[in-house]
């Protein structure tokens, strides 16, 4: 390989440092939430912590939360740092660290595919700014994680001295990815079929399925055990309620969702440095990973831009490779190489933030008004609960009844809420539901709009004094 020279040395540790105070600027600057899979993440290991009173979902391993996520949230709350932001940005901080890991696994695969350097520092810095690796990886959510583990699985049977020991510690790390997010097991195929490709030996196949069942037993199976009381209790409630209850049918997108929506979650910077790239045999292995995982994540029902995550390593990878093509050559072509890392910078930030900002930041800032008003509530109904942080702002002894979101919202629900306080969406509030509102005593009493998120407006009861009647 070849030697890193001058100034270069210092750019890869350059790059994950402010990689890492970039995620978690944005993980304290946006504290709320997004659709209540990073609020189950904190709200566990707020439990474990500091005892808030939440019961986990079922269907849920505890290993990120409990073993990964409820020390940071439990060593900050011994700083006396145990406001409902702090446990949030507490909860954050394995995800941001695991996420800017994953930039230098990015790069270390390169060099061990003997990859130039220059070609290597490039995909590092377009994953670094990639906004699924940036925004997700400031935020509580699982994937950049499993992301991380499956990364390292794959660098370590990339090595010239790679064999059997660490194919199993592959397998180990593949599994523990899997007890992140149930989701990630797929990547275990195209892991197996790197391996054998690149190795052609059926040992070393065996001791990776060997690892894999090992880190099953333990980080599933005997984490079951201890936390929910029966071995693979979790991923049997998982597939029960999943396609036993129909819950991923009743959420169902086709099979070419992904394909459709390629511009949105690869963006387009990364697919137009694909074109260069295209004759070059080299692409075959990172793009192949990066198709084999999104075809088997197709097969499943259930979709989200965030479940491509563990793809865009493998897509940019391949990318950066057509930034050296372009950057091999004279003239125009050269210049576009330059651009190409100069504009992952303003589009990956914005693409972060405009994705950052459409957390619950208005939710949550009624939620620390409800909380603050005196006398305190003990009953409350909030539309989309999860959006308020649930009982993590409200504290354990306030009842929350939780209202399903429509647009308008239906009378039915509303007027079932007994509720010291209702804290509803403006748009689902049409004059109908004003007037209901009214007619069981209830006023508005303050409104609250942050960044892109819905506004929400707080309704009180008469018998409470409203402290920004004319807020």
């Amino acid at each position: 390989m070849e030697e890193e020279s001058g100034g270069w040395k210092w750019f890869l540790p350059a790059l994950l440092a402010s990689s890492l105070a970039a995620r978690l600027a944005l993980a304290w600057l946006f504290p709320a939430f997004l659709t209540g899979d990073d609020l189950e993440i904190v709200e566990t290991a707020a439990k474990y912590a500091v005892g808030l009173d939440y019961q986990p979902w079922g269907l849920r391993s505890l290993f990120h939360p409990l073993l990964l996520a409820a020390p940071w949230v439990k060593a900050g709350a011994l700083l006396a740092f145990s406001s409902p932001r702090w446990i949030t940005f507490f909860a954050s901080a394995p995800t941001a660290l695991f996420s800017t890991i994953g930039i230098w696994l990015v790069y270390e695969l390169a060099r061990r595919w003997h990859w130039p350097e220059a070609t290597a520092r490039a995909a590092a810095f377009l994953y670094a700014l990639h906004f699924l690796s940036l925004g997700f990886g400031s935020t509580p959510y699982p994937r950049p994680i499993s992301t991380c583990l499956l990364l390292t699985a794959f660098v370590l049977t990339s090595g010239p001295s790679a064999g059997r020991a660490q194919a199993f510690l592959a397998g180990l790390l593949a599994a523990a990815a899997f007890a992140v997010r149930w989701s990630e097991v797929v990547v275990t195929l195209p892991l197996a079929g790197y391996l054998l490709t690149r190795r052609r030996r059926a040992p070393d196949l065996v001791a990776l399925g060997a690892g894999f069942c090992a880190g099953v037993l333990v980080f599933v199976g005997l984490l079951d055990a201890v936390t929910w009381g029966k071995p693979f209790a979790s991923l049997l409630e998982f597939w029960r309620i999943m396609h036993g209850e129909g819950l991923a049918a009743s959420k169902a997108e086709p099979w070419y969702w992904y394909g459709k929506r390629i511009l949105h979650w690869a963006g387009p910077l990364v697919l137009l440095l694909l074109v260069p790239a295209a004759r070059d045999r080299r692409i075959r292995a990172p793009l192949g990973i990066a198709a084999a995982i999104l075809i088997l994540m197709s097969l499943s029902p259930l979709k989200s831009i965030r479940f491509t995550q563990a793809a865009i390593p493998f897509l940019v990878l391949a990318a950066a490779i057509g930034w050296e093509r372009l950057h091999a050559s004279l003239g125009g072509r050269r210049a576009l190489a330059a651009a190409a890392l100069a504009l992952a910078v303003p589009i990956g930030l914005e693409r972060t933030w405009n994705l950052l900002g459409d957390k619950s930041q208005s939710a949550i800032e009624a939620a620390q008004f409800l909380h603050g008003l005196s006398p305190p509530v003990r009953t409350v109904a909030l539309e989309q609960m999860w959006a308020y942080g649930e009982k993590l702002y409200l504290g354990n002894a306030v009842t929350i009844h939780d209202l399903v979101p429509k647009r308008p919202l239906s009378p039915p629900p509303v007027a079932a809420a007994l509720a010291d306080a209702v804290a509803l969406y403006d748009l689902d509030v049409d004059p109908e539901i004003a007037r209901l509102l009214a007619g069981r005593g209830f006023r508005p009493c303050a409104r609250f709009r942050k960044n892109a998120s819905l506004a929400v407006t707080v309704f009180v009861a008469e018998e409470w004094p409203c402290p920004h009647e004319n807020r």
